[in-house]
């Protein structure tokens, strides 16, 4: 459904130029500015409505908009489109760009009696799109067998194509577990898993923020304060119908839900302190890979490829890879017995890592079920924080980066397995991707 949404969009806004170019032949004072190239790239790059976001590229406008490019006068137009459709056009056209005078001819073209028409047209189609689409997922979703199950990955299929061996193919990313496995207790005792990731995560704030524990810890009673009633009553709906076992389980999984939460939140603060964007991005970065490397020293210390496991059938050997096989497996070792100790200790469900044998061994996906702090993860994300606060994410980059020594990308999603219908999203699965091993 790619190609309809594209369709709509772009009909939409050959119709929105169009009618634009009509109406200067009639608003006298409009008048498109031509902006410097480097303002432009600017101009792009701040914080805007996703659809502009979306359509706008910085690198590619850069070389497409230059002062001496055919595109020059084109850009302007695609910059005033995006600001018209902008939720506040009067101040995103503000001084910087517009002169009194060109804003009021804009407002006068919006806020005309076409004007509204079009951008009615316009959320018109992109609605229509959308309803479109979901029609489709659920009828490709009818086709499926929901009776079957793979017996490598004990997942749904979603997918009905095979592997070069003749089993059926069950998608890690979207089928659920045909036989769900529970969560186990969480272990809150002194050296449970819990205990060590939080102490541990205390410790990397310490070295990072260059501050003593004490001072850490100010910091995340003080967001606790703030955000504790908040965890509190989210979390009274769900206790609501369990028994008084399970309530007093989950109860304790909160706490640590929260406990992750304010504490990423805390240091996060601390690490953004009047530093700039790309500093909080390296002490981001820096953070996670000396938890995750801590996290490895007290979790699987003596780990090595021996350790690695998958439910997925071996890439092939003869494969020529641009990387270290023997590294990325002791690595992934390492990975698979934190996973475990995790597993052990209530903080996670099944998991399971696979390098896909038709993606030529330039891929690892690992898959995290029933992970119990991905809604702080989740609301860290929406809250733009420059800490995730995921202790797998922060896992594996430290083993790619300290134990592999591989270039690589990585994506997080979150999941929810049991269903792809977004009114009934509720994630439970976090989805590393590990992508361009060695190419990146």
């Amino acid at each position: 459904m790619v190609f309809s949404h594209r369709c709509f969009g772009l009909l939409n806004a050959s119709f929105f130029f169009l009618t634009l170019i009509a109406l200067q032949h009639h608003a006298s004072s409009l008048s498109l500015h031509v902006l410097p190239s480097e303002v432009r790239t600017h101009s792009h790059t701040k914080e805007t409505p996703s659809s502009v976001q979306g359509t706008l590229n910085p690198a590619q406008s850069s070389k497409l908009t230059g002062r001496n490019s055919p595109m020059h006068g084109l850009s302007s137009l695609v910059l005033s489109f995006a600001l018209m459709i902008s939720p506040f056009p009067t101040h995103a056209a503000g001084t910087d760009l517009f002169k009194a005078d060109d804003v009021e001819g804009i407002a006068a073209i919006t806020q005309s009696d076409l004007g509204q028409s079009v951008r009615r047209s316009i959320v018109g189609g992109a609605k229509l799109a959308d309803k479109i689409d979901l029609k489709w997922e659920r009828f490709s979703d009818s086709l499926r067998d929901e009776k079957k199950c793979d017996p490598v990955t004990n997942r749904r299929l979603f997918d009905n194509g095979f592997r070069r061996d003749g089993t059926r193919i069950g998608n890690p990313v979207l089928g659920a577990l045909c036989d769900p496995e529970p969560l186990k207790p969480i272990d809150l005792s002194e050296r449970g898993a819990a205990n060590i990731v939080l102490g541990l995560a205390e410790e990397t704030a310490s070295a990072i923020l260059n501050t003593d524990q004490e001072e850490a810890k100010q910091k995340v009673n003080d967001v606790r304060k703030l955000v504790g009633p908040a965890f509190s009553r989210a979390s009274e709906g769900k206790k609501a119908t369990l028994s008084e076992e399970d309530r007093l389980e989950e109860s304790k999984r909160q706490n640590y839900n929260m406990d992750i939460y304010t504490r990423m939140r805390a240091y996060g603060e601390a690490l953004s302190d009047n530093k700039s964007k790309y500093t909080v991005r390296e002490g981001a970065r820096k953070f996670d890979q000396l938890w995750g490397n801590k996290m490895m020293a007290a979790l699987a210390p003596n780990a090595d490829q021996k350790d690695f496991k998958s439910p997925f059938p071996a890439p092939d050997p003869s494969e020529r890879l641009p990387y270290d096989e023997k590294a990325l497996l002791d690595a992934l070792g390492a990975v698979c017995v934190t996973l475990n100790k995790m597993q052990e200790g209530g903080l996670i469900g099944h998991w399971e890592i696979s390098v896909p044998e038709d993606d030529y061994g330039n891929v690892v996906t690992i898959a995290v079920d029933d992970d119990i702090s991905i809604g702080a993860q989740v609301l860290a994300r929406e809250q733009n924080q420059p800490l995730g606060g995921s202790a797998v994410v922060a896992l594996v980059r430290s083993a790619m980066n300290d134990r592999a020594k591989i270039s690589y990308n990585l994506d997080t999603f979150f999941i929810d397995p049991s269903t792809t219908k977004q009114e009934l999203y509720n994630p439970t699965q976090l989805l590393v991707s590990i992508s361009d091993l060695g190419l990146a």
